[in-house]
């Protein structure tokens, strides 16, 4: 089987298991929906939209260092993928063929969500730990960043370790130089000013501080 037959097959398979899934005409809003009430991937109680940019991303774009730049994409493609995905949704992400457009899909989904991912108390919180104690006493600052992300609620919870995950991996292939923290520590971990340093250091501790993903 070629290329273009696979890759018609699983065009077609996405959109057989969007049929599965009841997503389609008559969905519930995407964009701007707290996490509770968006429809998840399986059973991993991360949301289908998250779960889809963040794979198309990875297979088609996680090579490039400049993936997750904020001048990367297309703003008309972002528009029309987006609407795609309010009206089915999914999108034809491989047949748009643009890796920074999702990527610029996947930041304004997570910026536009009404409660955000960790809301801002916590992260001062988490930012007080990390002041206290992650040079001092690290084994201290893990136990504590875990006791506080555990209070998060589920659907938070599992979209945060879901994410630093899967940008632990992408910034272990191309360093701290490519920018995922400066672009993402706004929409993940909101605060006045960007606590770019606490989800870096997150990010570097993401299997310990997240073992069940």
């Amino acid at each position: 089987m070629g290329d273009e037959d696979e890759s018609r097959l699983a065009r077609v398979k996405r959109v057989l298991a969007g049929s599965l899934l009841g997503r389609g005409a008559g969905s519930s809003r995407i964009f701007g929906t707290r996490l509770e009430l968006v429809e998840s991937y399986l059973d991993t109680g991360v949301p289908y939209v998250v779960h889809r940019l963040c794979g198309y991303i990875e297979t088609h774009g996680f090579q490039s260092a400049a993936v997750f730049r904020l001048s990367g994409g297309s703003p008309r493609l972002a528009e029309r993928l987006r609407a795609a995905f309010e009206r089915r949704g999914d999108a034809d992400l491989e047949a748009a063929g643009c890796p920074p457009t999702a990527a610029t899909l996947l930041r304004q989904y997570l910026k536009e969500l009404p409660q955000p991912v960790v809301p801002s108390n916590l992260v001062g919180r988490l930012l007080n730990v990390h002041a206290q104690s992650y040079s001092n006493d690290h084994d201290s600052w893990i136990a504590s960043t875990k006791e506080l992300l555990s209070t998060l609620p589920s659907s938070h919870y599992h979209l945060l370790g879901y994410l630093t995950i899967y940008l632990s991996r992408y910034e272990a292939r191309h360093g701290r130089s490519a920018g995922v923290c400066g672009v993402f520590a706004p929409v993940i971990l909101p605060h006045v000013p960007p606590a770019t340093t606490l989800l870096r250091d997150i990010l570097a501790e993401a299997l310990v501080l997240f073992p069940d993903w």
